[in-house]
């Protein structure tokens, strides 16, 4: 069973690193190739041996731009890198056993046979990766054998060729051991990260709405110390203990959801966003004067003005905008967009009014 690669790279950790990791091994087979190809003419290797070099880069150059440009084609990449890699290897080494040499221009490929199993680690999931590298074993296993009780194989050679056979199975089983514990432990090791991260977020995170919380906010808060100018708008939904009392806390809970959905939307980069408690929100802003802070306090209020909510009706938020003074706390820039908004309030509902 293979790896599904999620939409986005953005998705799981685990992912991001077998990703990350296949696309390391295709490069670094492309640069091992292109480096080998570069010094064959001195080291008097085949024509044969030089175009099967230049296939071998040829071919990981195509998986390495197919896999970096195509992220969600992983498996299939994978997948092929590891048939490619079969029947090359099988090929070569089936012909250093025949050839008479272990390591011949290409024969050399012997010691790439093990990248089989890296491949399927990082491609397959762990039962099927130890299943395709048993079969890999076994395959490399068989050439093996047959070269071994072939009558063409005389007794010179096998004592010639017996220590490096069994050195190369021995050294296969190993690798095949560790990457399997390996590959468990990585998998134990990723999941600590996703629920760490997971309760990380949870923890700035209000569950309801999806924004930032409390803590979220006073944190954000605490960085505007480092900016000249930054602004508040806080904002509270008009009449919402009404919409409690009369269509329950269900709808409410909507309501809620449907503003914070609204006022997002209104938002850009850079300008955060929180339920600041009950049907309060604030979104902390930045680098942005009290000018600019009223204008996007309108936006936000007519794109909550736009909601939709039939069984509920017209649903409106009052705002107060304040600018940070100098040497202004930003508990004292709360203060007075908590008075701003409540003259909104007592002046109508569903407008901005600016604090002085």
């Amino acid at each position: 069973m293979a790896w599904r690669a999620p939409g986005t790279l953005a998705g799981r950790p685990e992912f991001r690193f077998r990703y990350g990791s296949l696309l390391v091994v295709l490069v670094g087979v492309m640069v091992t190739s292109v480096l080998t190809l570069l010094l064959s003419p001195g080291e008097g290797f085949a024509a044969v041996d030089r175009l099967g070099l230049g296939l071998l880069a040829l071919k990981n150059v195509v998986l390495s731009v197919w896999l970096w440009r195509r992220p969600a084609d992983f498996v299939r990449v994978g997948l092929l890198e590891l048939a490619l890699e079969a029947a090359a290897g099988l090929y070569k080494f089936w012909s250093a056993l025949h050839g008479g040499s272990e390591v011949f221009g290409l024969g050399a490929y012997s010691y790439w046979l093990s990248l089989n199993y890296f491949v399927a680690s990082l491609v397959l999931r762990p039962g099927a990766a130890l299943a395709v590298s048993l079969g890999w074993f076994a395959a490399l296993l068989t050439v093996g054998g047959l070269y071994w009780f072939s009558p063409e194989t005389t007794p010179a050679q096998r004592a010639g060729s017996g220590n490096s056979l069994l050195q190369l199975y021995l050294s296969h089983l190993t690798l095949m051991a560790f990457l399997t514990l390996q590959g468990r432990l990585l998998r134990r090791y990723l999941r600590a990260i996703v629920r760490a991260e997971r309760e990380a977020r949870f923890a700035r995170t209000d569950g309801l709405t999806d924004l930032a919380n409390r803590r979220q906010l006073d944190a954000w808060l605490a960085e505007t110390g480092g900016f000249a100018v930054w602004s508040v708008i806080l904002f509270d939904i008009d009449r919402f203990k009404e919409v409690n009392d009369r269509h329950g806390h269900a709808a409410g809970d909507r309501v809620l959801q449907a503003v914070a959905g609204a006022a997002r939307s209104a938002l850009g980069p850079g300008e955060r966003l929180g339920r600041w408690g009950g049907e309060e929100f604030l979104v902390v802003l930045p680098g942005r004067t009290q000018a600019q802070a009223a204008q996007l306090a309108g936006q936000l209020s007519a794109a909550v003005a736009g909601l939709v909510l039939p069984e509920i009706g017209p649903v409106t938020v009052s705002c107060g905008v304040a600018q940070a003074q100098p040497g202004e706390a930003a508990g004292e820039v709360l203060a007075r967009a908590d008075a701003a908004m409540y003259r909104a309030k007592a002046e109508g509902r569903a407008r901005v009014r600016l604090a002085g």
